[in-house]
């Protein structure tokens, strides 16, 4: 008996260690080539040539300050005029577009999802629906309509465009929300109204409130995924261009020293520097769990 208990014993461990050691290695990959990134991205042109793998003789620190001062995006207007935006214009359109497009994101499934929990009507289910089948359905070929009707309204090339475009309720969040909202007691609701609480009063003093935490939450993760969008604001607004369409023009060209890797490395970690910012100030509210209070009893 005590040889089969020890051999139960043995084999949880076993599987735990193949598991750290692969969860280990799967660290080590992701950690290798961000590193090996940031190595080169502090070598001059020269050294990186000769020594690709290997940690920086010279560390050539003013590679950022050469990218943030001689990055300038051509954009060709319709008239056939060209202006070149420098990286502070850049960053402007970055905030504007990140700001407002997280912000709309968020706030429209929260909307929605509150109306479709708290009001009763026959459209709940299918709206519900809607959002199931367009996250399991592929939408494929929609471009060309999109910027048909941008252009048709437009909207095409305009910021107030591209934030209606985003202002949608369709995706996952609506359910994170319709799920939060779901388990708002009945208790607060009857307690407002005994109250003298109007449904817009519930909705913004009561409900929102409950939420708040996975509201600013999902606003951070869209903010981010916004942050390193290069592909929208370059269909949709390209005389708008974003930071991120900014480095994806310097990934593509052959101009001067900026098409060289080190400072497009250079330009990338530049990127990538707000979101550690974030990830490192917001990380309790990222990594924590959310929970919503209730009525003592």
């Amino acid at each position: 008996m005590e040889a089969k208990r020890s051999k139960k014993a043995k084999a949880p461990r076993f599987f735990l260690g193949l598991v750290f050691v692969m969860l280990t290695l799967y660290a080590v990959s992701l950690l290798l080539p961000f590193v090996w990134g940031l190595m080169a991205s502090l070598k001059s042109i020269d050294e990186f040539r000769l020594n690709i793998l290997g940690i920086p003789k010279e560390w050539a620190f003013s590679n950022y300050p050469f990218v943030f001062s001689q990055l300038k995006m051509p954009v060709t207007y319709a008239n056939g005029e060209t202006a070149y935006y420098t990286v502070p214009y850049l960053l402007i359109n970055s905030l504007i577009y990140v700001l407002g497009c997280a912000f709309l994101t968020t706030l429209v499934p929260c909307l929605m999802a509150y109306l479709n929990v708290k009001f009763k009507y026959r459209l709940n289910k299918v709206i519900y629906t809607i959002v199931l089948v367009t996250m399991i359905l592929p939408i494929v070929g929609s471009l060309p309509s999109e910027i048909k009707v941008l252009k048709n309204l437009r909207l095409y090339d305009s910021i107030i465009g591209i934030l209606i475009m985003r202002s949608h309720f369709l995706g996952f969040y609506f359910l994170i929300f319709y799920a939060g909202f779901r388990t708002m007691p009945k208790e607060f609701a009857e307690a407002a109204y005994a109250d003298g609480c109007s449904e817009w009063s519930l909705m913004v003093k009561i409900a929102f409130p409950l939420v708040r935490n996975t509201f600013f939450i999902v606003m951070l993760i869209r903010g981010i995924e916004f942050w390193n969008d290069y592909q929208a604001p370059m269909l949709y607004i390209p005389s708008w261009p974003t930071l991120a369409t900014g480095i994806f023009w310097m990934s593509q060209t052959n101009l001067n020293a900026l098409s060289r890797v080190p400072m497009r490395l250079a330009a990338s970690y530049m990127l990538m520097v707000p979101v550690l910012v974030l990830f490192v100030v917001f990380q309790n509210k990222l990594i924590g769990n959310l929970s919503m209070g209730g009525i003592k009893e």
